[in-house]
């Protein structure tokens, strides 16, 4: 993508003027931004049923909810992410023979998955955090930074042993003591971009971090630390953040600006900026936050809107009717009116026992007038719990229709009717779940690209004995190759890597549907081996196309991932030539030992031979004699013919 605006030389660049600029680049992109801030804290108050009078702007006290949207939020969180995600490092072309590749995309891999398993990982924390805002009010961030401690260390002396002269003096130099890829969670609040259709076109995104006049000094020194206008906060009802902390702290932007390559560090009302750097990072892409997760975007404006602001109607109604059902279920009671003159009405209700009987004064006229059916008369409890009932079904219907609305089906909510069939059910809560799976890829993705990240930053500042000593390759069968692996890993070789994150590996995992399909993927296997078993057989070359074909049919299997790297090692090795059986150093042995013995034995046939010539009166060898020499001699393959000689 080209820059909207040309990079300027650096001469043209001060901080007045940088100063100015991003004064008016961060108030624009404040004022774009405000309108999705107060809905932001409205949706938060809903969330927490913040009522009037409570510490925040809300409904009053008389109004009775039915907290669906807490509800629905939970269930969606605990689909989006409820364990750290499993990371996979992967060579893009799959090259089976590039062993460095391969070690390097393991160390690489390594070290991704063990920030993200140790216990409270900052990555954990942060990726709950953004995802619970995403969910929220529609958008979440996280941020990575390289972390680096140094420290001093001396050189030893040269000293001359002859003269004892100091030939050179012992000088300090910085070491690094520490380094690491730290992620930090960035609240909906203190995210900024410059306004844009879509994030191709956003020029650079911004962070605010509050810090006090110490962290002030520590990070830009004492001359601009000591002048940075710091507030105490002032207290607003309609905030959602801590209103009574006691420090005062200067909001300070840290702008990414992806058209100069450059990094600013302003506070908004001052004429120069705190500082300016060039790319610290050095990764592709600039920033060093990935695509932010953002509800229901469109192509006219790059701005989020939460999912609850396109259901709020139906959460107003159900909210109103649970308020008149509140007050209807509290006026259906037994109350009645009674004729004043018959007292003893009265005291059926208060002195009234078992057994017991009231008198009356002049029952005549108490008889007259209808006794206790003339004397008294009941509110008619009948209609309005017939009201209750209407209200109550009128709920139930507007719940079915918020569920449509938001995407979660009854089924989903542990609910189900008893008339339905499995088939049914299965249907719904797939079809209930495609609104799901959508926005658990999107989480996926946006931990991918955010380990893409991290992973940049591994390779370009880590030090060596730092990838080593995180990645624990020198205990692994990889050691052999871990040199050639980080080096090659140094060379900005991660462009070759295809990082994924898996969304499942995020949620909560069905142990049941988790068995069937293990079930089901060792059927299918068995029934494969049991079918190409006679092909192997008959034409061993068959076996790499065999299992070529299995590695594809397990593409369809989720938990048959976790061997493809097992069927590739087992195709390789099929695709090699077959080398004749070794006999085994028992089986060498005993050959030998057949070899010196025949050999002892020609030998022997051999000296007899010569004592019969040496013995014999005739110097002619008869016929049977040229018979047993034959043998003996090294041309001939013919077997030896032991025959007895004549005069022997």
């Amino acid at each position: 993508m080209s820059d909207i605006n040309p990079k300027k030389d650096d001469s043209q660049y001060n901080p007045r003027e940088s100063a100015q600029r991003w004064e008016k680049e961060i108030v624009a992109a404040k004022k774009e931004l405000t309108k999705f801030h107060t809905a932001s804290k409205r949706i938060i108050n809903k969330y927490l049923d913040t009522r009037a009078g409570t510490g925040g702007s809300g409904d009053s006290d008389s109004a009775y909810k039915l907290n669906l949207f807490w509800s629905n939020v939970q269930v969606i969180k605990a689909s989006l992410y409820s364990k750290p995600p499993r990371v996979d490092v992967s060579n893009t072309f799959k090259d089976s023979e590039d062993d460095v590749s391969r070690v390097a995309s393991n160390i690489l891999q390594r070290m991704l998955n063990h920030a993200m398993e140790k216990d409270h990982s900052d990555f954990d924390v942060a990726a709950r955090q953004g995802i619970g805002d995403y969910i929220l009010v529609g958008l979440g961030q996280i941020w990575y930074r390289y972390e680096v401690e140094t420290e001093q260390k001396m050189t030893e002396p040269v000293i001359d042993p002859q003269t004892g002269v100091t030939l050179a003096e012992a000088t300090p130099y910085e070491v690094i003591a520490h380094e690491d890829c730290l992620t930090d969670y960035v609240f909906w609040e203190d995210f900024f971009w410059s306004p844009a259709r879509t994030w191709e076109e956003v020029r650079w995104v911004a962070r605010r971090v509050y810090m006090n006049r110490e962290q002030l000094i520590k990070r830009f020194g004492e001359k601009i630390g000591k002048i940075v206008p710091i507030t105490k906060g002032k207290k607003n009802a309609d905030s959602t953040q801590p209103q009574n902390d006691p420090w005062e702290k200067a909001g300070v932007f840290e702008v990414w600006d992806r058209t100069t390559k450059k990094v600013y560090w302003h506070v908004l009302g001052m004429d120069v900026v705190l500082d300016e750097q060039d790319d610290p990072l050095k990764i592709e892409g600039f920033f060093p936050c990935p695509q932010p997760l953002v509800s229901n975007l469109t192509t006219s404006n790059f701005m989020p809107r939460a999912d609850f602001q396109l259901a709020q109607d139906q959460y107003d109604q159900i909210d109103e009717l649970t308020t008149r059902i509140t007050y209807l279920t509290r006026a259906a009671k037994v109350v009645g009116v009674y004729d004043k003159t018959a007292t003893g009405v009265a005291r059926i209700f208060t002195e009234g026992m078992e057994n017991q009987l009231i008198p009356v004064d002049n029952w005549a006229a108490f008889a007259e007038k209808g006794g206790i059916k003339g004397a008294i008369d009941w509110v008619p409890i009948d209609q309005v719990a017939a009201t209750i009932e209407r209200l109550t079904m009128q709920r139930d219907v507007l719940k079915q229709n918020l569920f449509e609305v938001i995407g979660l089906g009854d089924i989903m909510r542990g609910m189900t009717n008893p008339d339905e069939t499995l088939g049914a059910q299965q249907l719904k809560a797939q079809f209930g779940g495609s609104r799901l799976q959508s926005k658990q890829m999107e989480v996926g993705q946006w931990v991918a690209a955010g380990q893409r990240i991290r992973a940049q930053i591994i390779c370009q500042h880590f030090q060596p004995q730092t990838i080593v000593e995180r990645s624990n390759i020198m205990h692994s069968e990889d050691a052999s190759l871990a040199e050639q692996a980080i080096a090659f890993l140094k060379q900005d070789a991660t462009k070759r890597y295809r990082i994924t994150v898996e969304s499942e590996t995020m949620a909560m995992v069905d142990w049941a549907q988790e068995r069937d399909s293990r079930s089901q993927f060792m059927q299918a296997v068995g029934s494969f081996v049991q079918s190409v078993t006679p092909l192997i057989q008959a034409q061993p070359e068959a076996a790499p196309v065999v299992l070529q074909m299995m590695k594809w049919g397990l593409g369809g299997f989720r938990v048959g991932k976790e061997i493809e790297t097992v069927l590739d090692q087992a195709i390789s090795q099929a695709q090699q030539p077959k080398q004749p059986p070794q006999p085994s150093p028992k089986e060498q042995a005993e050959v030998k030992e057949k070899e010196a013995s025949a050999k002892r034995q020609d030998t022997q046939a051999v000296k007899n031979l010569a004592d019969a010539r040496k013995s014999s009166s005739d110097a002619q060898l008869t016929e049977t004699e040229q018979q047993m020499i034959a043998p003996v001699q090294p041309m001939q393959p013919a077997p030896v013919q032991q025959m007895p000689l004549p005069g022997m």
